[in-house]
């Protein structure tokens, strides 16, 4: 069956207030519903794949979640496991391997569900690219007003790699910050507890026009970013707090080194994102065979620096 939809062009005149609307039907083809897979893994950790059934461009609703789902993982073409449904205390249906995931293995995935045709995908988690020792340029510390009465603390980072590679030049990375609360006791400052947050970041313009969020809370680095023979990623993390009760004390670098599979895949949906209505929309990376999705590794490190005390 064709469904039919139509979109409506909305055309401004330049020299006048007049607008011109036409209506152009065109035609969708109905695709086949077929398995949706995402897993995205790191060595040290099981894995976890959740499966749904893909919809229709126009189809409202979450997705339909398989309770027959027969999910299993290969190394070189022999079985290895076989994944178990779980669900979390946010009820997130997902379904996890026994065992952790091995750096360098390149994995098989494989979902099958009666009625429909068995996917298949291949990754593995990457070595991970090293980063060398994290800078902050104290002279440059700056404290900055806040609207809401409060502080934040502007920290220049040098992010640099311990050697640059050659080529698949994969990278994300994410910023966590921890602040001390503090109690007065005697006229004097004692620790109380702490808590840790995301951190907001400040760049150059050629830096913020080649990084991406992403759904998996990680900022995305395009692989053009290292071209021009650059080795650090240099920022300014924004770090927000009380003064009258609270104290800047660490930051903490998530740096993930990525496969191939995983970069191309968040990199498409990061483009979805910034395309205009009157623009050809990107294709999403799929590497899911007879299906849709993605299947990718990551290799996880990171670093911690202290925050220096400026009051």
């Amino acid at each position: 069956m064709i469904r039919h939809r139509y979109l409506l062009f909305f055309v401004a005149l330049l020299f006048g207030t007049a607008q011109c609307v036409r209506e152009i039907p065109f035609e969708l083809p109905e695709q086949p519903t077929r398995i949706v897979a995402i897993s995205h893994f790191t060595d040290g950790q099981p894995m976890q794949v959740e499966v749904s059934l893909s919809q229709f461009l126009t189809d409202v609703g979450d997705p339909v979640i398989p309770e027959d789902a027969d999910i299993t993982i290969a190394v070189k073409g022999k079985f290895e496991s076989r994944l178990m449904p779980m669900t979390d205390d946010g009820g997130r249906i997902f379904w996890q391997s026994r065992d952790p995931v091995v750096l360098g293995t390149e994995y098989s995935l494989a979902v099958r569900i009666g009625g429909f045709e068995t996917v298949e995908a291949t990754s593995a988690v990457p070595p991970p690219v090293a980063l060398a020792t994290v800078q902050v340029d104290t002279g440059n510390l700056r404290v900055i007003e806040l609207p809401d009465g409060k502080l934040a603390l502007r920290v220049p980072l040098a992010i640099p790699l311990a050697e640059l590679p050659e080529a698949n030049r994969f990278f994300a990375f994410a910023l966590r910050h921890e602040i001390e609360i503090f109690e007065w006791v005697n006229g004097e400052q004692v620790p109380d507890e702490y808590y840790e947050t995301d951190t907001k970041f400040l760049a150059d313009g050629r830096t913020l026009t080649l990084v991406y969020d992403t759904p998996e809370k990680v900022v995305l680095v395009n692989e053009n970013f290292w071209s021009s023979g650059r080795t650090a990623l240099n920022l300014d993390a924004i770090v927000p707090f009380d003064p009258a009760y609270e104290r800047p004390r660490r930051i903490f670098i998530e740096w993930r080194t990525l496969s191939e599979e995983f970069y191309r895949y968040h990199l498409s949906l990061a483009r979805q994102g910034n395309n205009i209505p009157l623009n050809d929309p990107d294709a999403l990376y799929n590497n899911i065979k007879g299906g849709y999705g993605n299947f990718s590794g990551y290799s996880l490190r990171g670093d911690t620096i202290a925050i220096p005390n400026v009051f």
